[in-house]
Order: structure tokens, then C-alpha cells, then sequence
């Protein structure tokens, strides 16, 4: 060992030892740099690990596919630079002190002492530092700390690269893998695997009870269907990754898709509200928007009779007219009769059915007119009786629980013979209280008959029918309080605010949701005092109004028994009421107010015109929709498609609240797809979003007269 040590220091100069710590220093610098490399490049690939995780599974929908490479590209850079001002540079002195510890015997410091020496170092120095540097092994070190700074960071950025490249690979094989499948034994290109996504075909086939056929739309971006269509689209190549997403959630559900033969199909329920469908394929995603809308429930309007009657005696026969209208078909019609007789708590109640229609066997119109005669005398009516009128009639939608579309209600009364008094008044029509007094009694029966039931329901369907019959108290306590209203101080609302000092008289106050007599409003006007036929009718309005407003509380939150007696309440203030109703007084007239001074044509001209108010900001709604419309503008030359894809998304997210913007981004929807210019159709969506009317142009300075 000894030999060939002394004949390697035999050779050396001081030349030589400073080059060899020199060349040792650039290939420890060269290893530190290649670590910070590595280190850098794993830190981007776990950063786009984290963003294809985010991507798949946080319901991130992004137009672009390549976004996590350039998150990754960025941290990567970010990394180099942080590591590269951290890391620090060896000096000569460094690297002289790691190579004496490459020796086999422990340091003696001549080779640091000789590497900072100024000027030249004494002859015995150079020998010293010449034994040094034969004595160290120095490749064997160098492969040691190559080994050591490189070994776990290039295993980390092997791994990732794995995770990055191995699920694809299996997502690829297994398309291929279903493709082949369904072509019994075929083999499939390897291009069809890869192909991106091209055009599609789009077939609707609506519910069955509609009767109606399936409609193939083509190559089609937008559709509109009803609620329970299925909708199919079906391309060529290997199977795609479909997810549909409803407007207004933020959940993205993942479509299955089929393999039929060498195509692929992907078939979807439409739901009730507007929903988009997005197919990725080989880099290239497609965007179908479903415009889903519930089945409406049909429209019924009472022709005649026009209008409510009191009749001296139970004689004649009244015409029947309807119509009704459905968006899909009409199924049946039928005029329902409701036959009230009796007094107080003591009475019967029974239906009948007259002109009934049924077009189910001929698939259904979605027009129809139906007609009958009420023959009075057929009924057997008595003094006292009260027949309520109306239309009803369905469409075919299977669902048990699918309402019937109803008309307005007529009601024709038969005077008993204690009304006829001899009291000489101007004549009017009869008050609306009998009307009230049975639709009372119906909602009372009803809510009854809901609490014995209640036991055997689950809440859901209690609370349900509740609502139902909370709807129609407060109905009804509405049209109670237009009577008071419309009685005490000539308004037609019960429903607006009341309050002391509100600037205008009136007999009632609001307070609570309840009306209370306003006695310093009605003093005036009521000369007879407390005991006039005014107070003595509307008193007891008043009770029933509030006693409604008890029982409506109740219904609401689903508590039918506690609203039975706030319901027996107000029966009784409604026949108290009845029973003081002599007197048919008229209404006030309303109060005409006329602006004289433009009757008169005063004023002057000054010869100019006002300056313009300032526009009052949009909401952050409304700006909102404004910025995506002007970047699908703006995206529209270089990417069509994505504008496209952007424009659709926006009009099916204002269908809802602003079906005005919805038509004019239609309109733009349609000149992108004619190829026109979309400049005037771009700016007419501007100004409806901004509710801008344009005054068209004229000969008068001012604009055009209204």
C-alpha cells in the first residue's frame, strides 16, 4: 500500500492538488444541483397528482384538460428557485476538509491548510497535502454521495410518474376492452381508442302516457323535454365518461355508458328542471343541455254561467260551457256540482256530476270544450240551498297523486222568504257571506275527517294535506276580509298594510296578521252607532277573519286538531253574521282624481331638455351573467364550440329567474349556429340583462310621444 501511495505523490505538484480539489468541487455542485432537479420535479408531479384527484372526484368542471400540467410546470419552477437561493456554493477549503474525510486515518488538516494558504506554502506543506490527496478515495465518495442526495428523490418522481400514467393506460384498455366485446370477436383499431369525441346523435322518446312518438334531433346541443323522456345520445368509438349535472346543485352525477356494436350509447331520464349532460373522449369534451319541464296541470275556465245568481225559486235550467287546455293532452272534464241544504249545524251534503267527457281512447286534445245543462229542478232545491259550480278536469299523467286542473267556483243560492223585506232600498248584489258559511263548513268536514285519519298516516302525507287545506282557509279568509274591507271602508283588499296615521282612512287596523276595528275611523261614517246593520254584519267578519287566521297558523305547521276549534269559531261569527244581514248596502264609490293641471295644459317651456339620471347598478346576479356573456364574445372567434357550450349553460341557468335573458341568449345561440354576425344579437342580450329600452328614433326632438 505503501508503494504505489508514495509513487502517486512522487507525481504530484502543487499544479496538480489544486486542480484535483478544484475538479472534486464542480462534481460535488454538479451532484447538489442534479438533487435540486430532482426535488423540483417531484413537487410537480404531486402537484398535478393533486389536481387530477381534485379534478375526478371534487366536481371541478373546467373547459380546459390541461390545467393540472401547468399547476405542476408552476410548482416545479417555484421549487427550483426556493432550492437554488437555499442551496450554497462549496468553497475550495469545503471540499479540501470532505476529502481528508475520505482517508482511511483520521484527518490531519494538511490539505485545508495547504488549500488556504495565500502564498506559496513551504515545500513540507505541499508534501503533506500531496499525501493527502493520494491517501483519499475520493470516486469511491463521490459514488457514495451521488447515491445518497439522488436515491430518494428519483424514486419518488418514478412513483408519481406511475400514479400518473398507469390509471390511464388501464382506462384506455378497458374502452378497448368493452369496444371489442361488443363486436363479438372483432378487433377494434387502436386509433378508435384515442379518437376524440366527434358528433353525436340525439333521440327523445317521451313518457308513454303521452302518446307520443320518439323524435330523433341529429347532431343536436340543446333539447327540450318533459320530465320522465328518456333521452339517448349514441356515438361511434370506444365508450366515453357522460356526467349530468341539474341546474342549481352542485352535484355532478357520472352517466353509465353502453357499448352497442361498435357505438356507444348513453341513455338519461330527463328530470324536472333544466340539467346538462357533459361527454369527454379523447381530450374533447361536448356539452348537451336538457331543458326539462314538469308535465302542467290543465287550465279550466267556467264560460258560463259568468257569475254568481239568487234565484226565487228552484226553477230553469242554466247552459254549461267550459274550456280546457293542457300542454300535452286532456284525458277528461266534467262539471262538478256541490248541492249544500240545511241550517246551522244541520245539513246535507251532495255531489253531482253533469257533462262529463272523456277522450282517452282518441290519445288525448289539448283543447277541448265541453258543455252541459243544470236543470234546477232536478236538484229538488229548497229555500235556503246553495249549489256551488264548477269545471274540473285531468290530463294523462299515471301519478295517483296528480291534481286535477279546477275553474273558479259559481254558486247560485235559493231565497228563503224571511229575505224579502219591505224596506225600500236601492238594489245590489247579494253579500258573498252564504258562500263563505259553506266553504267554512266544507274546510271543517275536511279537517275533521284528516284528524281521525291522522293515526294512520305517515307525516308526511298529513303534513301535505295539511298545507293543502291551510291554502285554501287563507283563500278564504281573504275573500272574508274583502267584504269587511269593502264594507267598512270602501277598499277591495284585506291584504295590504293597515296602520294608524298611514295617510288614508279606513274602518280596520292590521295588527298580528289580525283586523281590529278602528273605532275613531268608523264613528264618522257610522251614524246609527254600535248597533247599525254595518257593525252588527262585520262585527262578526271580523271574529271569523281572525278565527281563520288561528286556524291557518295550525294548518301550516301541520297540527289539523289544533285548528278545529278556531274552525267551529269562525262558522258561528259567520252565521251571526248572516243571520243580520238585511240590509244590501253599495260599496263607496272610488275616488277619481284628476290632475288639473294637465287637463288644463299649465306650464311652460323652458327649451331644454333634462339631463339623464344615472342608471342604478346592477346586481352582482346580474353582473355576474353580464362578464360571461361578453368572455363567450370574446371566445367566440378563436374556440366556437366552447362559446357555444358557454352560452347554453348561461341561458339555462336564466331560465328560471330571467326567461327574458333566457330568449335573447337564445337568439345568439341561434345566429353562432346559422354562421351570421352576433354583434346586434350579443348587445340586444346586453340591454334586456340591463333592462335598457331603446326610444326608437323620430322628427321630435324629445323622441316619440307616448
Amino acid at each position: 500500500m505503501t508503494a504505489p501511495t508514495m509513487s502517486r505523490a512522487d507525481t504530484a505538484s502543487p499544479r496538480v492538488v489544486g486542480d484535483a480539489v478544484e475538479r472534486t468541487r464542480r462534481a460535488i455542485a454538479t451532484v447538489q444541483r442534479a438533487r435540486t432537479l430532482l426535488v423540483s420535479l417531484g413537487a410537480g408531479l404531486l402537484v398535478v397528482l393533486l389536481a387530477r384527484v381534485v379534478r375526478a372526484f371534487g366536481g371541478v368542471t373546467g373547459e380546459l384538460r390541461t390545467w393540472p400540467v401547468v399547476l405542476g410546470l408552476l410548482a416545479a419552477g417555484v421549487a427550483w428557485v426556493v432550492l437554488a437561493r437555499r442551496r450554497r456554493a462549496l468553497d475550495a477549503v469545503q471540499v479540501a476538509l470532505w476529502i481528508e474525510e475520505q482517508r482511511a486515518t483520521p484527518p490531519d488538516f494538511s490539505l485545508v491548510t495547504y488549500m488556504e494558504q495565500v502564498a506559496p506554502a513551504p515545500a513540507a506543506l505541499t508534501r503533506a497535502a500531496e499525501v493527502v490527496w493520494a491517501q483519499a478515495a475520493v470516486a469511491e465518495g463521490l459514488v457514495r454521495l451521488r447515491r445518497e442526495a439522488w436515491l430518494g428523490p428519483a424514486l419518488f418522481v418514478m412513483g408519481s410518474a406511475l400514479l400518473l400514467v398507469v390509471p390511464r393506460a388501464a382506462r384506455v384498455s378497458a374502452g378497448g376492452d368493452r369496444a371489442a366485446a361488443g363486436v363479438a370477436g372483432a378487433r377494434v383499431p387502436r386509433e378508435s381508442v384515442v379518437a376524440p369525441l366527434g358528433a353525436w346523435r340525439l333521440r327523445v322518446k317521451p313518457p308513454a302516457y303521452t302518446g307520443q312518438a320518439a323524435v330523433d334531433r341529429g347532431d343536436a346541443t340543446v333539447v327540450v323535454a318533459v320530465s320522465g323522456s328518456v333521452i339517448e345520445l349514441t356515438g361511434e368509438g370506444a365508450l366515453p365518461e357522460a356526467r349530468l349535472t341539474v341546474v342549481g346543485t352542485t352535484a355532478s352525477l357520472p352517466v353509465p355508458a353502453s357499448a352497442v356494436g361498435r357505438d356507444w350509447r348513453v341513455r338519461v331520464v330527463a328530470p324536472d328542471a333544466p340539467a346538462t349532460i357533459r361527454v369527454s373522449r379523447g381530450g374533447r369534451t361536448r356539452l348537451l343541455v336538457i331543458e326539462g319541464h314538469a308535465d302542467s296541470v290543465p287550465m279550466v275556465t267556467l264560460e258560463q254561467p259568468a257569475r254568481d245568481s239568487v234565484f226565487r225559486e228552484a226553477t230553469g235550467r242554466l247552459p254549461l260551457v267550459a274550456s280546457a287546455t293542457d300542454d300535452i293532452g286532456l284525458a277528461s272534464a266534467r262539471f262538478d256540482l256541490l248541492v249544500s241544504s240545511g241550517e246551522g249545524e244541520r245539513f246535507t251534503v251532495r255531489s253531482v256530476a253533469l257533462g262529463a267527457a272523456d277522450w282517452r281512447a282518441s290519445g288525448g286534445q289539448r283543447r277541448a270544450t265541453i258543455r252541459g245543462t243544470l236543470d234546477l229542478s232536478a236538484l229538488q232545491l229548497l229555500p235556503g240551498d246553495v249549489v256551488h259550480l264548477r269545471a274540473i278536469a285531468r290530463d294523462g299523467h299515471p301519478a295517483a297523486t296528480r291534481e286535477f286542473g279546477a275553474s273558479e267556483t259559481r254558486a247560485f243560492r235559493i231565497a228563503r222568504p224571511a229575505e224579502y223585506d219591505s224596506v225600500a232600498v236601492e238594489p245590489a248584489p247579494p253579500p258573498d257571506v252564504d258562500k263563505s258559511l259553506l266553504s267554512q263548513r266544507m274546510l271543517l268536514m275536511l279537517t275533521e275527517k284528516l284528524d281521525r285519519q291522522q293515526p294512520r298516516l305517515a307525516r308526511a302525507e298529513v303534513l301535505r294535506e295539511s298545507l293543502t287545506l291551510a291554502r285554501d282557509q287563507a283563500r278564504l279568509r281573504l275573500a272574508v276580509g274583502d267584504v269587511v274591507f269593502q264594507r267598512l271602508s270602501g277598499e277591495s283588499s284585506a291584504e295590504h298594510a293597515h296602520f294608524a296615521g298611514d295617510g288614508h282612512e279606513h274602518g280596520v287596523d292590521q295588527q298580528g296578521g289580525k283586523l281590529v276595528i278602528n273605532p275613531a275611523s268608523t264613528t264618522g261614517m257610522l251614524a246609527e252607532g254600535n248597533d247599525s246593520p254595518v257593525i252588527a254584519i262585520n262585527q262578526p267578519l271580523l271574529e271569523a277573519y281572525n278565527a281563520m287566521w288561528d286556524a291557518g297558523r295550525a294548518l301550516e305547521q301541520g297540527d289539523p286538531h289544533g285548528a278545529i276549534p278556531p274552525m267551529k269559531r269562525a262558522l258561528e261569527a259567520i252565521e251571526r253574521s248572516r243571520a243580520a244581514s238585511r240590509l244590501y248596502l253599495r260599496g263607496k264609490p272610488p275616488q277619481v282624481i284628476v290632475d288639473l293641471a294637465k287637463v288644463r295644459l299649465v306650464g311652460k317651456d323652458t327649451g331644454r331638455t333634462s339631463g339623464r339620471s344615472g342608471r342604478a347598478a346592477l346586481p352582482t346576479r346580474l353582473v355576474q351573467r353580464d362578464v360571461r356573456l361578453v368572455r363567450a364574445a370574446q371566445l367566440l372567434p378563436a374556440a366556437r364550440d366552447a362559446a357555444r357550450d358557454s352560452l347554453a349553460l348561461l341561458r339555462v341557468e336564466a331560465l328560471a329567474d330571467a326567461p327574458a335573458f333566457a330568449g335573447a341568449v337564445a337568439r345568439v345561440l341561434d345566429v353562432v349556429e346559422r354562421g351570421g354576425d352576433v354583434t346586434a344579437a350579443f348587445v340586444g342580450a346586453r340591454r334586456v340583462l340591463g333592462n335598457v329600452v331603446r326610444t326608437p328614433g323620430a322628427g321630435w326632438s324629445r323622441g316619440v310621444p307616448p
